[in-house]
């Protein structure tokens, strides 16, 4: 009964420790789940942003291809003139690419320069441009 007793005596004296303990340890772990949430919000925009990228750079290597296909058709004539694009194929949807052709002739030689931007979409903190820039030359 003594032993008893003085058990009692030694919880009385610790009664409002474990409220505090548990309080402490409940504001950290919101803390922590409130970071890892902010932390896991930025990897998936960077993971968008990076995919809109990708498009845009896509989107411009297209725009300078089909230049060059039009520079140099396998069966018509070649036009070296400004072009714009606009995408409605899965991958490039909403993408763009404006391309500029530069003929220069050097040593009676006419090389092409082909400059294209592409560029995509996707809402405000989405959109991304990247440019490419080609040289041609006839090879027959």
């Amino acid at each position: 009964m003594f032993l008893n007793r003085r058990k009692q005596k030694q919880f009385h004296k610790q009664n409002g420790i474990s409220l505090a303990v548990l309080l402490f340890i409940l504001i950290i772990l919101g803390l922590l789940a409130a970071t890892l949430v902010n932390i896991n919000s930025q990897s998936v925009q960077a993971n968008a942003q990076q995919v809109i990228a990708t498009r845009a750079f896509f989107a411009a290597e297209t725009g300078a291809q089909r230049q060059a296909m039009s520079i140099f058709p396998i069966g018509g004539v070649s036009n070296c003139a400004n072009q714009n694009f606009n995408f409605n194929v899965a991958g490039l949807n909403g993408c763009t690419a404006t391309t500029t052709c530069t003929p220069t002739v050097i040593n009676s030689e006419t090389y092409y320069q082909v400059t294209s931007t592409g560029q995509c979409n996707a809402g405000s903190p989405l959109q991304s441009t990247r440019v490419i820039e080609v040289r041609l030359k006839n090879l027959n």
